[in-house]
């Protein structure tokens, strides 16, 4: 992916269908989610809605501090919590508009969102006060009524649900609750401390079933799994050298992938991990070189998207990583360490697919970069059934010169690159 030369005042391209879309200056909470062939960004006051490409097509006005967002099961209804004006809006996802509005002053600053059938879960509370809770809406009735489900004496809870399962952080506790209804039964108590976790939980995604919960901690260098029946442990992801700790964290639609954002000590670690559920495996990595912080994250089919932030001027972005969970073909890409200007280079390399066989003929693109980052692209590069190829370029300025050989996604495999640096000196 070539991120590194990507400007942001429009949608733009990365790869065939990879895009970063500038959104605007970072407010509120930025929270991103997908549904009716839509995305959505909470953007403080407003609502920006773009399409499955990541294309911009709309904007919700009428809205006061939006804090999240999810959507019906099947698309047809965004629910947005205003902390502003103290209401959840539930938003028709065909023509935009806001079909009602539930009033929750006696339950003042919703917060987070959790939805099980139509069942709609809210946890409120304001920052500084000692009153906060969750609270649940049948969102089948013409006039949802709120019945409270937990007090929170600190501040608004996070709160998830999923299959049958309804989760609750209290303090330095995870709640587990079994739901029928609108009714819920606590099943049992995650203590935080008892495992180490002295900061607490930071992000919290359910499983679709609601068997377990991935969490990642306030401070720590890798995230959990929990057994939701056992309310224990399963297993730990993503502990390495370098990891500072992780944040927002989704999990794909049938559960089998992991999505979760990292902080490292390494400029050139990749900031977007895909964990496999099962193994624990890290499945790809994405955004090199571009070094920005997660607000949310949301998959849409094999579509990651995120709303990330770039740290050098704050500026908010849509980013679509298309085919983000289709497995990733394989590049290599050989050349020399030095050359001299206007002595032609020539460069080899091999594609194979990512289950090693040959690709057959393949097309390639070829991206020249400068060491301030300018970009030219070269002439596209043809392999040979087996997927070796071959290209030459004469650079004619002293230099370090980045060449990038990339394949665009296909139906059945996710973009790969390879990069050589030459250094060019007369010397």
């Amino acid at each position: 992916m070539l991120l590194t030369s990507l400007t942001v005042s429009q949608a733009t391209t990365a790869t065939a269908a990879d895009s970063l879309t500038y959104l605007g200056d970072v407010t509120g909470s930025s929270d991103v989610a997908v549904g009716g062939g839509k995305v959505f960004v909470a953007m403080d006051d407003r609502i920006i809605v773009a399409d499955t490409e990541g294309t911009l097509t709309g904007v919700i006005t009428g809205v006061s501090e939006t804090r999240d967002l999810v959507t019906s099961s099947d698309g047809t209804r965004l629910y947005a919590a205003l902390r502003g004006s103290n209401e959840v809006a539930e938003i028709n996802t065909t023509d935009l508009t806001i079909t009602r509005r539930i009033d929750l002053t006696a339950y003042p600053c919703p917060d987070r969102l959790a939805l099980s059938g139509h069942w709609l879960w809210v946890s409120h509370g304001c920052p500084a006060t000692s009153s906060g809770g969750a609270l649940s809406l049948d969102m089948s009735l013409s006039t949802p009524q709120p019945a409270p489900v937990s007090i929170n004496p600190v501040n608004a809870p996070q709160i998830v649900a999923a299959g049958n399962t309804l989760v609750l952080t209290k303090g330095k506790d995870l709640q587990v609750y079994d739901m029928q209804g609108g009714t819920v039964m606590l099943r049992g108590t995650i203590d935080a401390y008892d495992h180490g976790l002295w900061n607490g939980w930071g992000d919290i995604a359910l499983a679709p079933d609601g068997s377990t919960a991935y969490t990642t901690p306030g401070s720590a260098n890798d995230f959990e799994a929990w057994d939701l029946t056992t309310l224990t442990r399963t297993r730990s992801y993503g502990k390495e050298e370098g990891v500072l700790g992780y944040g927002s964290i989704t999990v794909s639609p049938d559960g089998a992938q992991i999505a979760v954002s990292r902080d490292t000590n390494n400029v050139n670690d990749e900031p977007l991990v895909l964990f496999d559920a099962n193994t624990g495996a890290k499945a790809q990595m994405f955004g090199a070189s571009l070094i920005w912080t997660t607000h949310g994250l949301a998959f849409s089919d094999s579509d990651l998207f995120a709303v990330v932030e770039k740290t050098i001027d704050r500026s908010l972005h849509l980013l679509r990583l298309h085919g983000a969970r289709l497995p990733s073909c394989k590049l290599v890409v050989t050349g020399p360490e030095k050359s001299q200007p206007g002595k032609t280079i020539t460069f080899t390399g091999q594609l194979t697919e990512h289950d090693s066989s040959a690709p057959g003929v393949q097309q390639l693109t070829v991206a020249l970069r400068r060491w301030d980052g300018t970009t030219t692209m070269l002439p596209d590069v043809t392999t040979n059934a087996d997927g070796t190829y071959t290209f030459s370029h004469t650079p004619y300025f002293a230099d370090r010169w980045s060449y990038d050989v990339y394949r665009e996604n296909t139906p059945d495999s996710r973009s790969c690159k390879a990069s050589v640096i030459v250094n060019v000196s007369r010397f």
